[in-house]
């Protein structure tokens, strides 16, 4: 094993002259840009997995860049070295780690990091063949973005007044644990005075998404203002703004320090995750665009006598703090009439209920999540199928009793109560009188189970109904149902 890890770093110093950036094309930010993906997102490079050696070539690629362009390395040289449990093996990772340091005396002290991770998916077989994910959006755009960040910020000392740590992050689709890694035990730089993450992830399609998202500025105070006024002055579209950490991407590790943490994203319009995300399919001169928004209000940033995180960060880094979100979502399942006085119940008959929902969350442990739902519901009956038009509004507690650490998964029980108010129907052919003869409003209870991954919700629900909806004197008939519910959060 390192007799092979040898040969391939003496590779990796073979080739690296071979595909270095001509002298020619240094002053085009464009074409730089083009040559890093260009390399990093080739075949030759395996798809940059865990494991790889093409991987191996990327780190040297970008440690080589880092050389070049004047930046000092935090220890002996620019690697974080990690060995990292998947599943039951241990397998080697590397963060590439430099800095800058600041020109303010007193601010210099304080540091901005921007960050990308350079690992892809590797490759497969498929039918004795190897096929590659070269992962050119996803994410050799962000790594050569920030490679030319740092050559940017190197060639004008004197124009930041904060040091800034460019980080290239293994690991990241193995779960984000580069940064994880580097946030729990770097060994350089203390955390606390990290005042701001930049994560650089799929920038690449600019003008196939019509702009650019910055997730999470509004982490700090004054950020999403600050972000617009530069953006407007690059003549720079800014499509979405928010005040919460991306927990997808190397953001999350940040945010969970309470560090004021955003992701610079163009969208999903690339082939994600598949081998057809190459580099001659991305926007270069948006690319361009990008990076001298980023480094303009980087710059900005630098010199702020204080960066402060938002009050709305600081209330959601609360044990308790609220947050609250929405979404969509649609319950498929059966509900019949249950008859608690007789020894027989009614059969089955298929309901849906489409509508959204609106969370209130408190910390990482409880949520209480209302809904709206057009609700088609019904049962057999003897007159054939008894069906009702209702808007039910279920409110339930979750409870988060399991998942990963980093909050990308969780596993909850549900319990709740619902109202619903019923507006149309027919039983047979007759149609139901809500005026006088069947109860318009309903009572009941909820329970079930749920799981959510990251932004998708799957669960079960069943549904008990409280109130007598039975038109008949001496009869009782209540509503009861299971669901299966799909929800996303927006």
């Amino acid at each position: 094993m390192k007799t092979r890890c040898l040969f391939l770093t003496l590779c990796a110093f073979a080739i690296l002259p071979a595909i270095a950036v001509n002298n020619a094309d240094k002053g085009n930010l464009a074409k730089r840009l083009e040559n890093h993906v260009a390399l990093l997102a080739s075949d030759s490079l395996e798809g940059r997995g865990l494991g790889t050696g093409g991987k191996i070539i990327a780190k040297h690629y970008i440690a080589g860049e880092f050389s070049e362009i004047g930046l000092k390395p935090a220890g002996d040289d620019y690697f974080q070295h990690m060995d990292l449990r998947i599943g039951l093996a241990r397998v080697p990772a590397t963060n590439v780690v430099g800095y800058l340091p600041g020109s303010d005396p007193v601010l210099k002290d304080e540091y901005i990091v921007i960050g990308a991770h350079y690992d892809h998916l590797g490759y497969e077989y498929r039918n004795d063949q190897r096929v590659i994910y070269p992962g050119a959006d996803d994410n050799a755009s962000g790594t050569a973005a920030m490679i030319e960040l740092a050559r940017h910020f190197a060639a004008n000392p004197g124009t930041f007044g904060r040091s800034i740590i460019f980080i290239a992050f293994d690991a990241e689709e193995s779960g984000l644990l580069g940064a994880e890694r580097f946030v729990t035990e770097n060994g350089y730089f203390e955390i606390d005075n990290i005042k701001k993450m930049f994560s650089l992830d799929m920038v690449g399609m600019y003008e196939a998404n019509s702009g650019l998202h910055l997730r999470g500025i509004g982490t700090l105070e004054g950020g999403t203002d600050l972000a617009e006024s530069v953006a407007a002055d690059r003549a720079l579209r800014l499509t979405r703004t928010t005040s919460e950490i991306e927990s997808r991407t190397d953001t999350r590790p940040f945010g969970d320090a309470g560090i004021p943490a955003s992701q610079a994203f163009t969208g999903l319009k690339s082939p994600y995750h598949k081998p057809e995300d190459t580099y001659d399919l991305l926007d270069y001169e948006g690319m361009a665009l990008i990076t001298e928004y980023l480094g303009a209000l980087i710059t900005e940033m630098s010199l702020m006598p204080e960066l402060v995180t938002s009050a709305r960060f600081t209330r959601y880094m609360r044990p308790w703090g609220l947050r609250f979100r929405a979404g969509a979502m649609a319950h498929l399942g059966s509900t019949y009439h249950r008859y608690p006085d007789e020894f027989f119940q009614a059969d089955e008959v298929f309901s849906f209920a489409p509508g959204l929902f609106f969370r209130m969350q408190f910390g990482n442990k409880f949520a209480l999540q209302p809904e709206v739902l057009y609700d088609y519901n019904g049962s057999k009956s003897p007159q054939g199928t008894y069906r009702r038009h209702s808007v039910t509004i279920p409110v339930n507690l979750h409870l988060y009793i399991a998942g990963d650490d980093r909050g990308l998964v969780k596993a909850y029980p549900i319990a709740g109560g619902y109202f619903r108010y019923s507006f149309a129907g027919k039983d047979g052919d007759a149609s139901l009188d809500f005026d006088s003869l069947h109860p318009s409003s309903e009572w009941g209870l909820n329970f079930g189970f749920g799981m959510e991954v990251m932004r998708v919700q799957v669960a079960y629900t069943w549904r008990r109904g409280l109130t007598d909806i039975s038109p008949l004197p001496g009869t009782r008939a209540q509503d009861t149902g299971g669901f299966f519910t799909i929800g996303y959060r927006f």
